[in-house]
């Protein structure tokens, strides 16, 4: 059994065990929508070790990378040199390297799928 209430300011509360119909009221999130502003030019970069851990960036997360932006200073970039992909924020980058692109998100799974 379950029962509403509905009190002056529009908010509801349930109680009880939740009706399966009402799901088809949540919106799912869209994480594509969320996250890449330009599809053709943002690729997924999976990072290997743990230079940024203090930024909260760890072997295995997957780096968001929008080839299409404009670096800001304070933004972490990947770039290239000698044919190796880096990332540093864009005010740091050595000299003669390669802007690859700019990372606008940072995945990190607490449980690897399997």
């Amino acid at each position: 059994m379950s029962v509403y209430y509905s009190n002056p300011d529009g908010v509801s509360v349930h109680d009880g065990f939740p009706n399966p119909a009402t799901d088809t009221a949540l919106q799912s999130i869209d994480l594509n929508a969320l996250l890449v502003k330009h599809s053709a030019s943002t690729y997924f970069m999976r990072i290997a070790g743990n230079e940024w851990a203090q930024q909260g960036i760890f072997a295995g997360d997957l780096a968001l990378t929008d080839r299409a932006l404009r670096a800001r200073p304070n933004d972490p970039v990947v770039w290239i040199k000698d044919d190796q992909f880096s990332i540093s924020p864009r005010h740091t980058l050595p000299k003669n390297v390669v802007v690859w692109g700019v990372v606008t998100a940072v995945i990190h799974q607490y449980r690897n799928r399997t």
